[in-house]
């Protein structure tokens, strides 16, 4: 977008509705650079883009959802460490047809989740788009222990911190028109909350958990990546089995009402954009996590299977959502 006084104007309306004061922030937004002071312990980065009609569509999304949920994406994956987020830089490629009450409304949506968990907006880019819109966010925490996703263990359980499922309930809600239907999940969907609430006992017991990750894209597809080991000295790389138990998902009562008589739990095997998080942790140490619900165990022995009671049935066509 080139930068004519109309821009500024446009410009100057976006930094009066995001800028905060940080007392870490020495150069605040404005500048030609964003500058702070570093915060104790690791810094922290994560980044993620959403395009028009492959992530959202706006005959569903308001631009107030895309704010929320541009930004709430990447503060889960902030969660996923063990972080906690500081600042966030917003990059917008929108097409002529975006009004700036779009654009207001947008940064309404992003900075009422901002100030929910003390993120500053301290930056980004506003350009032209031939066609749709594109939305890139960068977030910057700190953290004294990263929580990885490497380090599961055979026997370790996989816990779940909330239902599964009810973002997929909620995107087949507004794609079948049915929103007044699943008001809750259609709300999950449009705008997920990330789950830095559980930041204080993923700190306090850091040590205990093996590997962390939010379920974005379904349960079966993020448990698998857990289950991979990494490459360490020279060795091959390996991978655990799994076992899911589809008895004990936590699923919302919309997602098992979306289902009826289809099997509710391919929503949460399948479905992603739940932004829950998934742990692998012994299960000496089930107890330090109550409000998790236990959904499966890595095993030695490689495939992943789902258990009912006594029977059990190998998954070997792999669903979901595919980025390429």
């Amino acid at each position: 977008m080139q930068n004519t006084p109309k821009e500024w104007q446009v410009l100057k309306r976006i930094r009066n509705k995001v800028q905060r004061h940080n007392p870490n922030t020495i150069v605040p937004l404005g500048d030609d650079a964003f500058v702070f002071k570093n915060f104790p312990g690791y810094s922290v980065i994560a980044q993620d883009m959403m395009v028009e009609d492959v992530h959202f569509r706006l005959d569903y999304s308001s631009a107030f959802d895309l704010g929320h949920k541009a930004l709430a994406v990447n503060l889960s994956d902030l969660a996923a460490m063990g972080a906690q987020p500081h600042f966030a830089q917003v990059s917008l490629a929108i097409p002529k047809e975006i009004t700036e009450s779009w654009l207001d409304e947008f940064y309404q949506g992003m900075t009422a989740l901002a100030d929910r968990f003390g993120v500053e907006i301290a930056g980004g880019d506003l350009c032209a788009s031939p066609r749709g819109v594109i939305i890139d966010v960068s977030v910057h925490g700190s953290c004294e222990k990263p929580i990885t996703r490497h380090g599961t263990q055979s026997g370790d359980i996989l816990l779940s911190s909330g239902p599964l499922g009810i973002s997929n309930t909620g995107l087949r809600a507004l794609n079948e028109d049915r929103k007044a239907e699943f008001p809750q999940a259609t709300e999950r969907h449009l705008r997920p909350m990330p789950r830095l609430d559980l930041l204080a006992d993923l700190r306090k017991h850091a040590d205990k958990i093996h590997a962390l990750m939010d379920c974005s894209d379904g349960l079966c597809n993020d448990a698998l990546i857990l289950a991979n080991k990494p490459y360490g000295n020279g060795s091959a790389p390996q991978s655990l089995g799994i076992h899911f138990y589809p008895d004990q998902f936590p699923l919302h009562d919309e997602t098992q009402r979306m289902a009826h008589l289809n099997k509710a739990h391919e929503y949460a095997l399948w479905g992603g954009e739940d932004y829950e998080l998934l742990m692998a942790i012994s299960p000496e140490h089930r107890s330090l996590f109550p409000q998790w619900t236990e959904v499966g165990q890595f095993t030695e022995s490689p495939g992943v299977f789902l258990i009912h009671g006594d029977a059990k049935e190998e998954i070997q066509s792999f669903k979901g959502w595919k980025h390429f």
